[in-house]
């Protein structure tokens, strides 16, 4: 086993993104993802790590980034204020969302119909919100996630 990642930019409205990808590059033939969604103050080694371990666990895991390349909060102010953009605007966050597992699904060595996405706190709240836009995901797993429904979601399948 040979636990590999990469830091990868991808974009979405005009904004660039910074992905982190880990994946296990002893297996052969294409792996579920699975999304990582991180908490309020922004991807780092926390989700970098939990990418990894899903690698080790043979998926290829993808960190995703909902606030820009380079953007990361260093308070719980700044934390605060970068997470409160995209709960007022959940359209925003749900388009982020797919924008992230539309990339992933892409990455070589990733099974694009065997998709499932977790995240932490703020996370968790993001990756409920891709679940109820009705994204084809396998499986979401919210921990200890936030639970307020987006209000934009009514009637989608999930």
């Amino acid at each position: 086993m040979a636990i590999q990642s990469k830091l990868i930019d991808y974009e979405h409205d005009g904004k660039t993104f910074e992905g982190y990808l880990a994946w296990d590059d002893a297996r052969k033939g294409p792996v579920p993802g699975v999304l990582v969604s991180h908490a309020w103050g922004g991807a780092g080694e926390f989700e970098y790590a939990k990418a990894r371990a899903l690698a080790e666990l043979g998926y290829a895991g993808f960190c995703v980034d909902l606030y820009g390349k380079g953007v990361r909060g260093s308070s719980m102010e700044e934390n605060a204020k970068l997470m409160q953009v995209l709960l007022d605007d959940r359209a925003l966050l749900q388009a982020r969302m797919a924008a992230s597992l539309a990339f992933a699904r892409k990455q070589p060595g990733v099974d694009s119909a065997r998709m499932a996405a977790i995240g932490f706190c703020f996370g968790g709240l993001c990756v409920l919100d891709l679940a109820r836009t009705g994204a084809d995901l396998n499986a979401v797993a919210s921990i200890h996630g936030l639970f307020f429904q987006p209000g934009n979601t009514q009637g989608k399948k999930m």
